[in-house]
């Protein structure tokens, strides 16, 4: 973390801010071990936290369309971002799927700083939205894309 924080001064960062959550979750790194190096609690969205180290006294929070986990459509949407080596797998099991079915899905690659900034949830590597809802940031394959279509 030392690391992380001299690099983020070096380079001119504003500072470094992290999500986490009030509860541990396992997919999130530990609030506490933030907290020992001086981060605060600046934003939250039920129950994720955004966190930061604040070089210049300005606090970085979530914009009005994260704080909403909503979308305009009726249409399953996923958005998705490359970045796990998994991601492209679950892409490509889905559009499989949806060939032979009678399915909107729409697809929204998060391939730019700008569409992950406004992307309306938290979560910009992997997010799916059902009847303009947020209802998942967990990777579907063929069979948990079809319990998402069930439930």
């Amino acid at each position: 973390m030392e690391y992380v924080i001299n690099d983020a001064k070096k380079k001119g960062k504003q500072g470094v801010c992290v999500i986490s959550s009030k509860k541990k979750k396992s997919y999130l790194a530990d609030k506490k071990f933030f907290l020992k190096y001086g981060f605060e609690v600046v934003d939250q969205i039920e129950d994720y936290e955004l966190l930061s180290l604040s070089f210049n006294h300005q606090k970085p929070f979530f914009c009005k369309s994260v704080k909403q986990m909503m979308i305009d459509s009726n249409h399953i949407t996923i958005y998705y971002s490359p970045q796990c080596p998994f991601t492209l797998n679950c892409i490509h099991e889905i559009k499989e799927y949806i060939k032979d079915c009678n399915i909107q899905v729409d697809f929204i690659k998060i391939d730019t700083l700008e569409k992950a900034k406004n992307i309306p949830c938290i979560f910009n590597n992997w997010a799916v939205f059902k009847n303009g809802k947020y209802v998942s940031h967990i990777l579907l394959n063929k069979k948990g894309f079809e319990k998402l279509l069930n439930d």
